[in-house]
């Protein structure tokens, strides 16, 4: 049985909504980051990083959340949530995946704590970040746009719901209380709502004890 060891609402909820999407037998592991407990000894011995989200397959330890959307989907590849290897669909899925946890998560991360990035200008560091996003959220907007015109399915790489488009939901929560969130633009809302309404994504946000609006 798998074992996911999680924050609520943290970079956690893509790995715990894969798990439900894809049905199978797990555990939950709360950790709690405001009373430090992913820097505890026992959490570091598990993940030296200290971060969250960790994945535990019999003995198979994998951290961060790209990395456990891959490993998730390729051991059930029957389930869908992933083109299979070798196609361009897959290609596709690499490169959003990849723009997702290296780009658009980095720069939220910047966003909500600019304290690690400088102890001077924080009010600067937060403003160019804000702007980041909202030009990395525009580029998913674009691709939803651009998905509708061609009538190419309702989801970011198709008919069928990838980890992407969960990865996408998470993002896109965070940003729920700016100015100009996610779901200020058309398409990305419309999306969102198709996402956020899938029964496996209404369980987890029950689990984590998330309630309406999720993003």
């Amino acid at each position: 049985m798998y074992q996911l060891y999680y924050c609520r609402g943290k970079a956690s909820l893509t790995p715990h909504m894969l798990l439900e999407e894809l049905n199978v037998p797990y555990e939950l592991v709360p950790v709690e980051v405001k009373n430090n407990q992913h820097k505890s000894p026992t959490y570091l011995a598990l993940n030296p990083a200290g971060k969250i989200p960790l994945l535990i397959d019999d003995g198979v330890v994998i951290s961060e959340t790209a990395a456990i959307c891959l490993y998730l989907t390729d051991k059930h590849p029957e389930k869908n949530l992933a083109p299979p290897v070798g196609t361009v669909e897959r290609a596709e899925f690499y490169k959003w995946l990849i723009y997702l946890t290296n780009t658009l998560q980095t720069e939220l991360m910047i966003y909500f704590r600019p304290q690690q990035y400088s102890l001077i200008d924080d009010v600067n560091i937060k403003h160019n970040a804000y702007r980041n996003i909202a030009a990395m959220l525009d580029i998913i907007e674009n691709a939803l746009v651009a998905n509708h015109a061609k009538n190419k399915g309702p989801y970011l790489l198709g008919e069928e719901c990838s980890a992407v488009d969960l990865f996408i939901l998470m993002l896109a929560r965070w940003t729920r209380d700016f100015a100009s969130p996610a779901r200020a633009r058309l398409r990305f809302s419309e999306y969102l709502q198709r996402v956020s309404s899938r029964p496996a994504v209404l369980r987890t946000f029950e689990a984590e004890e998330i309630h309406s609006p999720y993003y």
